[in-house]
């Protein structure tokens, strides 16, 4: 069976100076987990080596490039899922460079579905996985530059106003492949949004909301979390699947539903295990790539 993988660098909205080297990366990235492919590796393996090299370039809020959190801090979330129904996540983790390879430790280890914070970064730790201790300086300046009295104070009734009356540049990044075995996987990683509390969890590790894979389709969510995890998208998306709707279409009724539900801003990559593709968005920008 011939392999296939597409990417995604997130949806939302960036200068147009940014939307060319974000796709450049996401290039780079299916080219690489499509090169595993063709080695006869496995989806999983393709798919956190993929997910590795977004998190990796430091353009992209996940990795490298996360968001800071309203105390300066910076938190990882992520997660990962195969075709066998089986899954890892992480939340809130510090310090780790890729939470995707932590999510695939404990997808293969077959105990635990999720660690967060502090338990999972020492995890991490002992486990030899690369630490990041900074952000890119873009990151920083949009810290500083929105560091209002509500960040301050950590404020939570004010942040949550600020946050719902913003615009925000929505980040996450994720892959979906098929191997040569038609084994699907599905993957998503982000540093989460700017100035959000601490502590804050999006949709991205959230098993059925970002990410979600059966033998049927495997498919990784961007943008609004909280809309996203409320409406479990991804499961949402693989249950018309199932159905017998059409990936498109399934996409389309995902789309619509966050749209209706919230006015809420998303983007989604799937991949059916027939190898048809399918990358929506309601934003003015998603990156993305596929082989």
């Amino acid at each position: 069976m011939k392999p296939a993988i597409i990417v995604h660098g997130g949806c939302g909205t960036v200068p147009a100076s940014e939307e060319s080297p974000r796709n450049a990366v996401c290039q780079q990235a299916a080219a690489t987990g499509y090169e595993m492919l063709e080695k006869g590796c496995a989806a999983l393996e393709a798919c956190e080596t993929a997910v590795n090299v977004l998190e990796d370039s430091s353009i992209l809020n996940a990795g490298l490039g996360a968001s800071r959190q309203a105390d300066g801090g910076v938190r990882r979330d992520a997660s990962i899922m195969t075709s066998e129904r089986r899954a890892g996540a992480v939340a809130q983790v510090p310090f780790l460079r890729n939470p995707i390879s932590l999510s695939a430790y404990l997808l293969r280890q077959d105990a635990h579905v999720m660690l967060c914070g502090r338990e999972a970064f020492l995890l991490g730790l002992r486990l030899g996985h690369p630490c990041a201790f900074t952000t890119p300086e873009v990151r920083n300046n949009y810290w500083r530059e929105h560091l209002t009295d509500a960040c301050l104070d950590l404020d939570y009734e004010a942040l949550a106003k600020e946050w719902k009356e913003a615009n925000p540049r929505l980040g996450t990044v994720g892959c979906v492949c098929r191997d040569q075995n038609g084994g699907l996987a599905a993957g998503t990683s982000t540093g989460g949004m700017g100035q959000a509390y601490p502590g804050r969890v999006g949709d991205s590790p959230i098993i059925g909301a970002g990410t979600y894979c059966t033998p049927r389709v495997g498919v990784s969510m961007t943008g609004v979390g909280e809309r996203i995890m409320v409406l479990l998208s991804a499961k949402a998306l693989c249950d018309f699947v199932k159905s017998g709707i059409t990936l498109e279409e399934a996409a389309r009724r995902v789309l619509k539903e966050i749209e209706q539900f919230s006015n809420g801003s998303a983007g989604l990559i799937a991949l059916g295990a027939s190898g048809d593709g399918v990358a929506l968005k309601n934003t003015s920008f998603m990156a993305c790539a596929r082989i």
